[in-house]
Parts: structure tokens; sequence; C-alpha cells
């Protein structure tokens, strides 16, 4: 009796000396965005405590075989942890979030781009406040899973952003501008390495973008594009070249919007815990009449669910019957869902 209660004891000994050793390595080489609870999850299923049949040891002996090796247990990053979450979800009717969504409160330092809705409607009094709620609706489902020779995940998404004059009353709080954003892309795990930063994922697209106008204010375009998503430490980076689909001169009611929007956009995230500071960039790399954009967005919890949200747009296309507008926005609201 007392062996046996002072081999339960010593088990529990010998188990607590053991993850707190896999606590430190843990710490040691561990992503800050890496809570302890995480860590003392992972060294908890570490480490296994196992006493062998009296007929192979002598009474009292313990025995202690770690399930795997201290030194080679890794913590997913937060890029891995969100494929992982994704590839749970393989229903067909599992809503899965594409881009941020949010809510703000925002206003343009620049002058509001009313010229489009006075050329359409010459006969009315058009004047937009600099003040409005922005917000972003962005959501994606799987629709196929190793499409090809088993790799390659096929997915769909739709993405909405208004601008909306709420506080316009005299001109009825309308929408001032609705845009449309479906697409369909093919993504790729991959395991390559350039210049120390992983190249985690590929993915190859069509996006199809429309504010569903008619008229004068229309406003569209198709894209194909590649997105290349590299992570290295904290540091998430996606560089995502497009090319237009070209359009009908009759049909084409932008000819000149890549002038604006350009033929790339370029976004990093550096994720501090659970707050996050991305940034998107925007260019047409031209020498004589260069355009773009740089937006820059910051989130920090508010509630478990609910994060607030900060975002400063400075330059083109912020939406499209402004893809040919300057914009100075910043705004302040919540973020119901983050890109990482």
């Amino acid at each position: 009796m007392l062996a046996g209660c002072w081999g339960f004891f010593f088990m529990q000994f010998v188990d607590a000396a053991n993850i707190d050793q896999c606590l430190q390595n843990q710490m040691a080489t561990a992503s800050d965005s890496v809570t302890i609870g995480e860590l003392k999850a992972l060294c908890d299923t570490s480490t296994v405590i196992r006493i062998e049949d009296d007929t192979e040891k002598k009474d009292g002996e313990v025995a202690v075989t770690p399930a795997v090796d201290e030194g080679a247990v890794t913590v997913e990053s937060a890029l891995a942890r969100r494929l992982t979450f994704e590839s749970e979800h393989n229903s067909p009717f599992s809503l899965l979030p594409h881009k941020p969504n949010y809510i703000i409160i925002s206003n343009n330092l620049a002058s509001a781009n009313e010229q489009p809705f006075k050329e359409a409607f010459p006969d009315r009094n058009v004047n937009f406040q600099p003040w409005e709620t922005k917000f972003q609706l962005s959501l994606k489902v799987p629709l196929a899973r190793g499409l090809i020779y088993g790799y390659g995940d096929l997915f769909a998404a739709y993405t909405n952003r208004s601008f909306w004059q709420q506080f316009n009353k005299a001109g009825s709080s309308p929408f001032r501008e609705s845009d449309h954003e479906p697409e369909m892309w093919l993504s790729f795990r991959n395991d390559m390495t350039l210049f120390g930063f992983h190249n985690s994922v590929i993915r190859t697209g069509l996006v199809h973008q429309s504010n569903g106008q008619a008229g004068t204010l229309s406003r569209s375009w198709n894209r194909v594009y590649a997105d290349f998503i590299f992570e290295k430490g904290n540091w998430f980076f996606s560089a995502k070249p497009w090319w237009r689909i070209p359009e009908s001169t009759k049909d084409d009611n932008n000819p000149d919007i890549d002038d604006y929007l350009g033929n790339f956009e370029f976004s990093g995230l550096y994720k501090m815990g659970n707050k996050n500071l991305d940034f998107m960039i925007r260019n047409n790399l031209s020498d004589n009449d260069n355009h773009g954009a740089f937006q820059l967005n910051y989130s920090f919890p508010l509630s478990k669910n609910v994060k607030g949200y900060v975002q400063w747009f400075n330059g083109y296309g912020e939406s499209l019957i402004d893809y040919d507008a300057y914009s100075n926005s910043i705004g302040v609201g919540v973020l119901l869902s983050d890109w990482l």
C-alpha cells in the first residue's frame, strides 16, 4: 500500500518535472503570438508517464517514456492554425470568413467625389458629407478538396463593401456606394523558402468586381490573379499580381481603371499576440502618371468575440466609384473577423 502511494506521488513529480522542462523549451522558441495556455496544452500531451508491469521492473521502479522528442515539439503559426481550421470545416454548407469583416465610422479628409452623381442626376442637389459608415462583409465556402490529383482546394467567396451616408439626413441617408466582389480560386499548400521567408500558400483565381449600377455610374472589371503568401515569425506577406481581362470599348465603363488601381497588391501583417497591424499597397508603377493606394489597419481586443478596429486609407480606389478620385479617410469601429 505504501509502495503504491509512493509510486503515485513520484509519478506526479516526474510528470510535473517533464512538463516544466517542456514549457521552458517551448517558451525559448515559440512565437510571441502563442499563449501560455497553448504551450501547457502542448506539453501536457507531449509527455506520457508509463509504469511497467511488475514482471518487467522491480517493485516501485518507474519508467518515463516521452511520446515525442520535446525538442521536436513545434507550435503552429497563426497562418497554419487558420488553414487547419478551414480544412476541418469541409462541409459545402460551411461559411467561413474571407477578408476582414468590420463596421467603422469613417471621415474622408479629402473632398467628397460628387462629380459622377452630378453628371448622372443634373437636376438634383448632390451634397455628400465627409462622415459616413463603412462596412465590409466577406464570406467564403469550400467547394472541393484535393481537386487535382489530391492537391488544390477550390473556394468561392463574396465580399461586399458599402459606404453609407448615415448622417446625411437632408439626403435621406443614402448608400453612396456598394461594391460587390464574387471570386473563385484554387489554393495550394506549399513548402518553399525564399530568402528566409516560407511560402506557405499559392492561390490562383478569377475575380469580378462591380458596383451594380447602370449608365454613367456603372463601374466594373474582371481579373485573373495569383497570390503568393509568405510568413516568417510573426510577419505574414501577400504578393498578388493580376491581369485585367479586356472588355470591348462599348461595354467598358472604366477603361483606365488599372491606371489608378495598378496591376498588383502587396500586403503584410504583423501579429502581436491578440493584436494585429497590417497594411496594403497598390501602385501602377508608372513614372509619368503614378497612382496607387496605401491602407493601414490596427486591431485590438475589446471582448472575446469582437475587436476594436482603426483604418486609414490614402490614395485611389477606396470604392469603385472613386477609382479615379483621391481619398484620405480614417475610421474607427469594430472588427468581427480578422485575416489571422
